[in-house]
């Protein structure tokens, strides 16, 4: 999968999926959404892989290398696959739409480190439900207080930092999971202000814009056509 952090043990889109997660191990009102931020997320990674690049607002294989990374390379032959380019918010539709099991890949990963572990629930032994309660709270915490601690030091945040708050406020991830921190209402101003994502000071801030807009985008128009 993407690159690890050597302190949680953790990818990048394992983070995702934990913090999207609540406490008892169910992506409530994160559930429908959150396949759209991970196929952000994982355009952002081909894009710090140097493996696409945006021109003309669509997006370009710049290098088809694979990346030894099955989740990666897959998403990357698909995009290479296709017979022209295509905007950043098409190819999240497509890769939501397309059913390319990108959650369910992640889910699995973190399930294999014993991090979360799956329940099945059945209601009237028709519709069943899956929910993953956490193994090893003590390592969520860790992954909630590093991304505290990073948005309201109020430094220079990197390219990560601004995909992980682009996800989380796209997929109404913020509340589940810092509610109950001190100073949440001035982590939601520290939001609001580095949304936008103009500041030129900090890395990749308008890759993660156009992607965090295609995100938005994306979710709007599958709700749409849901309630259609």
């Amino acid at each position: 999968m993407d690159q690890t952090d050597n302190k949680t043990g953790l990818s990048f889109l394992e983070k995702v999926i934990l913090l999207a997660l609540d406490d008892k191990g169910w992506f409530g009102n994160s559930e429908h959404s959150i396949k759209f931020g991970l196929a952000g997320a994982i355009l952002f990674e081909l894009y710090k892989h140097n493996r696409i690049e945006l021109k003309e607002g669509a997006v370009v294989i710049k290098d088809p290398t694979p990346l030894n990374d099955h989740l990666l390379d897959r998403v990357l032959e698909f995009i290479r696959s296709g017979k022209k380019n295509r905007s950043i918010r098409t190819w999240i539709q497509r890769m939501v739409f397309k059913k390319m099991m990108i959650r369910k890949s992640i889910i699995h990963s973190l399930i294999a480190k014993k991090i979360i572990r799956k329940e099945e629930y059945s209601f009237f032994w028709v519709m069943y439900q899956f929910k993953y309660p956490l193994i090893n709270p003590e390592l969520k915490r860790q992954v909630r207080e590093e991304i505290f601690s990073r948005i309201m030091k109020e430094e220079k945040l990197d390219g990560y930092d601004l995909m992980m708050i682009a996800v989380m406020d796209s997929c109404k991830m913020f509340r589940k999971n810092f509610r109950n921190f001190d100073n949440y209402s001035r982590l939601r101003r520290r939001i609001k202000d580095i949304i936008p994502f103009n500041d030129p000071g900090m890395e990749d801030v308008k890759i993660v814009g156009s992607i965090y807009n295609s995100i938005r985008r994306a979710i709007v128009a599958s709700n749409v056509s849901i309630h259609a």
